[in-house]
């Protein structure tokens, strides 16, 4: 019987994600967001060192070694991007679902579906096309704490669903789970403060123990997986690096030229190490001890110059504006000024909720509306110390904020259909009113998905000219400078974007014979691996090598001599030649000792 009342659900759930998938198909393509996305499925998949690698870096080490297996099976097959879908588009369906149960009336079904459906596609609509772990990480967290929330005892499964969907969002971005925890955390008091008794409480306290100790047990596997030498001191890099280019920045050498001096850093290595130009693989030098020094100088300069209460001041001041800017987004943008409609639909929500358990009368309890008041309090003053902090730290890109959003909708969402068992009215109302926001937000999110696009496919004229040059060439090696990788800067037309990777187009995962001289990547056991099958030891005498070519945007001309510059620091003269030009964007050059 069970099964037989919930199937319509089952099927609504499916037509509505097919529905989903074919409106995302129709109006766009499917890429990787950012080109960090883009060098772990390299490493995932073979082709950065030839084999597919469970040592993903940016992932914790069991959900690497599973998506490598994939790649080891089948080579051809893009299942990184793979896997990022189908977990996107297996929570809505879980939400829809479970939302479906919740309403006793078709008129009910109807209304949460095309809520479901619209926010689908008018709201999250982008990150559909444009994948990101990260935002994949946000939306699985938030669909578990919507899933813990309207869990019932003995008719569903949810807490074991969303105990799973919290693992995989922990194993796929661990500091981003972190940073949505404390809401599920939320939601989960909340589902307790609303019932109050002593069963659920210990239902919700054996969750939370169970998912804590799950999370502690998956980062033991992770850091057991890299506890070898070589991987714990790239480790040490790599968190130096994320603090250095993410979190502070690189105070100028004239003005601080004793402190350079000081932890052994000349120009020329300063110059790798600046934001504007990043090639740090090319000397082994820039460790992780001169990396951690720079960024710890850098934020003791900061916070001379600006104190803590100064930055916390000015961090509330773009929060609040952040709550009440409802400017349309013109552009698909990684920073934060996309407020809008996620913010309208919150204020809605909260209002929405508050008055839908106070109205009416007859169907409300003082104890019941003060639980609610409170709940609503507690959310919103988790949710205002998660944006402080991630305001604070000046990393507010839109891969991280709209999962905020969206776990806080969700548990909004939640609790109002929690009133709708009691109170059917106000509460489908209200959602009525955020499915109809959604609709009218649509054509916008085509139209920015629209230009983006464009923008993308402009940036693929130039890459995929490049990547056919590498493989028409496999002989050589090509050394790319960082923000080479990243745009063609000055060759860029205009509205073009930065680098990024179509999924399911043109996968080829065979080794490829180039790599950056900057980035997250650089310095790792991986990188040693890669250029040990070129035959070099290093970057910075591979790069001399007969076979070996730097890559760098082709008018960038004066920009060259930082090389030059680096190798006579080294004790090392060089020339520098221009091998060829590549769609009037990048050039070619051979760098060799004199």
């Amino acid at each position: 019987m069970k099964k037989t009342k919930n199937t319509p659900n089952f099927i609504i759930s499916l037509v509505l994600i097919l529905i989903a998938v074919l409106f995302m198909g129709f109006i766009g393509d499917y890429y990787f967001d950012l080109n960090d996305d883009v060098l772990m499925k390299d490493m995932l998949s073979g082709a950065y060192t030839g084999a597919p690698e469970a040592h993903n870096i940016q992932m914790l080490y069991p959900i690497s070694a599973f998506i490598s297996m994939f790649y080891r099976v089948v080579r051809g097959f893009d299942w990184y991007g793979i896997f990022l879908c189908i977990c996107q588009y297996m929570c809505v369906f879980l939400i829809s679902y479970k939302a479906l149960q919740v309403c006793p009336k078709l008129k009910h079904k109807i209304l949460v579906t095309l809520f479901v459906l619209f926010f689908s596609i008018g709201v999250i609509g982008a990150h559909f096309l444009f994948v990101q772990y990260t935002f994949t990480c946000g939306l699985l967290s938030a669909t578990a704490a919507f899933l813990i929330f309207t869990h019932e005892k003995e008719v569903d499964k949810n807490f074991g669903i969303a105990f799973w969907l919290i693992l995989t969002a922990f194993l796929l971005r661990s500091e981003m789970l972190l940073l949505t925890l404390p809401m599920v955390c939320v939601a989960i008091f909340i589902r307790w403060m609303l019932n109050m008794n002593k069963e659920e409480f210990l239902d919700c306290l054996k969750l939370f123990g169970v998912i804590v100790a799950a999370l502690a047990v998956a980062m033991g596997i992770h850091k057991f997986a890299f506890s070898l030498p070589e991987w714990k001191e790239y480790n040490d890099i790599f968190d130096a690096r994320t603090q250095l280019y993410d979190f502070q920045y690189v105070p100028e050498y004239e003005a601080n030229k004793e402190f350079y001096d000081s932890i052994g850093i000349d120009k020329s290595e300063y110059e790798l190490i600046t934001f504007e130009n990043y090639n740090i693989g090319l000397d082994d030098e820039i460790d992780a001890k001169v990396l951690n020094e720079v960024a710890e100088y850098a934020d003791k300069l900061r916070s001379d110059e600006e104190p803590f209460a100064q930055r916390l001041k000015a961090a509330f001041s773009k929060y609040i504006y952040g709550l009440h800017n409802f400017s349309m987004p013109q552009s698909y943008e990684m920073d934060s000024e996309n407020y809008c409609p996620w913010n309208l639909i919150v204020i809605i929500l909260y209002l929405g909720v508050l008055i839908s358990y106070m109205f009416p009368r007859q169907d409300s309890s003082k104890k019941e509306t003060l639980r609610v008041i409170g709940a609503l309090v507690l959310l919103f003053m988790c949710r205002t110390t998660l944006w402080i902090y991630i305001i604070m730290g000046r990393r507010v890109p839109i891969r991280i904020t709209h999962p905020l959003y969206l776990i806080e909708i969700l548990v909004l969402f939640a609790i109002l259909l929690r009133r709708a068992g009691k109170s059917s009215v106000l509460p489908y109302k209200i959602v009525f009113v955020i499915m109809m926001i959604s609709l009218l937000f649509v054509p916008n999110q085509k139209k920015v998905i629209d230009s983006e696009l464009h923008a993308r496919e402009l940036m693929r004229k130039h890459y995929d000219a490049l990547y056919d040059y590498f493989a028409e060439n496999s002989d050589n090696f090509y050394f790319i400078d960082v923000y080479t990788s990243i745009s063609c800067e000055n060759d860029m037309e205009e509205g073009e974007a930065t680098f990024s990777e179509k999924l399911f187009d043109r996968v080829n995962n065979d080794y490829a014979n180039h790599d950056l001289m900057g980035g997250w990547g650089v310095k790792s056991p991986l990188t040693v691996k890669k250029l040990s099958r070129a035959g070099y030891s290093d970057m910075q005498s591979g790069l001399l090598a007969q076979n070996a070519y730097m890559v760098q945007t082709q008018s960038d001309e004066d920009g060259i001599d930082w090389i030059i510059d680096y190798y006579r620091d080294k004790g090392i003269e060089v020339t520098v030649d221009r091998e060829t030009i590549i769609d009037d964007a990048f050039a070619i050059y051979s760098v060799r000792e004199k």
